[in-house]
């Protein structure tokens, strides 16, 4: 089978692999596509190009991984253990580093997966991923109808948001460098995209809430500066909370006035991960469950939820979705969203699957 593999050195490209086995609790699933992920999935390939090309390689072999984030596909076999829960044929999306694959088949385990509802293309469920971070972000918030957030950077994950926001019952307003990332937002309802080159996201969030700031902000970039990080604490109301995803390294020191964020008191909250699970080798590769009981949401009860979100149409993935390459021409996907971040936004890859 093709499968997408990436190097250290930021390559990519396609090989022959095995197909896969059943490994425990699971299913093989077969690939109809799967979506790039430009954010944490390419970001580290993007640095392993930037530091090759300064001459900053790192010494030693050249090492290579297979690729895998967010995909959907048709389950073509199953552990005995599924019983009613999934059945050869169903129509699922698959999620997360390790099981959303790159491949022509993977094997998914039963906690990393769940049946897309009817009415909901194959290519938006398969950014599932994206779209979990986004709704795992608004959960760590607790957001609720009626606030307002605050989104610096308008990548999958930050138009996510912002969608997520409005269905939820409250508003948002976004800023990027890129026209391309600020027209989809429009497109897609958001209530105001600022133009980080020629406006303050600042003022616009303070003209649109009395001067009192966000109740949320944010920060959906995978590299920034001091000035990103004093522009989002400027941003939230005092005493709001201020988000800070996918390992986002935010520097505070030498914050004064309302970019302080102890005068300020606002609460800081690190999103990394798609829920509750999607960190724990027992529930993602052994099938463990959390008793309802106590964790109402996990990173499949949230999968769960966002699909059907999608599928009545409360979330819209297919204004984001800009690019189509068959799997054969991934390096060609991965160039384009690495090299060119002004000109896509969502890039699938089709394998006839399905």
């Amino acid at each position: 089978m093709k499968q997408v593999v990436s190097t250290s050195r930021g390559e990519v490209y396609v090989r022959d692999a095995p197909l896969p086995r059943l490994e425990g609790s699971g299913a093989i699933v077969q690939t109809i596509c799967s979506v790039f992920g430009a954010g944490s999935e390419l970001g580290g390939l993007r640095r392993h190009r930037e530091a090759a090309r300064r001459g900053e390689a790192a010494a030693g072999p050249v090492t290579e991984r297979p690729m895998s984030y967010q995909s959907c596909g048709r389950i073509t076999e199953r552990s005995d253990d599924l019983g009613d829960a999934f059945a050869v044929g169903d129509l699922v999306a698959c999620a997360g580093s390790g099981f959303g694959h790159h491949a022509e088949f993977g094997y998914v385990p039963r906690n990393t997966m769940a049946r897309v509802p009817d009415g909901l293309s194959p290519e938006e469920a398969a950014t599932n991923n994206v779209g979990l971070t986004a709704l795992h972000m608004l959960r760590r918030a607790r957001f609720q109808a009626g606030e307002v957030l605050a989104v610096i950077g308008l990548g999958l994950v930050g138009q996510f948001a912002a969608q997520l926001a409005a269905a939820l019952g409250g508003r948002a307003v976004g800023t990027d460098l890129y026209p391309l990332r600020l027209e989809t937002a429009r497109a897609c309802g958001i209530e105001a995209a600022v133009d980080a080159r020629s406006g303050d996201v600042v003022d616009e969030v303070r003209r649109r809430t009395g001067g009192v700031g966000a109740d949320h902000v944010c920060v959906c970039v995978t590299a920034g500066s001091k000035e990103v990080t004093r522009q989002a604490v400027r941003a939230v109301r005092p005493s709001g909370v201020l988000l800070l995803v996918g390992g986002y390294a935010a520097d505070f020191t030498d914050a004064a006035g309302d970019a302080n964020p102890h005068t300020k008191e606002i609460d800081v909250r690190f999103v990394y991960g798609r829920g509750p699970g999607s960190r724990d080798p027992d529930w993602n590769l052994r099938g463990a469950a959390y008793p309802a009981r106590f964790q109402r949401w996990t990173a499949q009860s949230n999968l769960e939820a966002l699909l059907r979100l999608q599928a009545a149409g409360h979330v819209r993935a297919a204004p984001l979705l800009t690019h189509r390459f068959p799997v054969a021409q991934a390096a060609a996907a991965a160039d384009l969203l690495i090299e060119h971040p002004d000109q896509a936004l969502g890039v699938v890859l089709t394998y006839g699957g399905g």
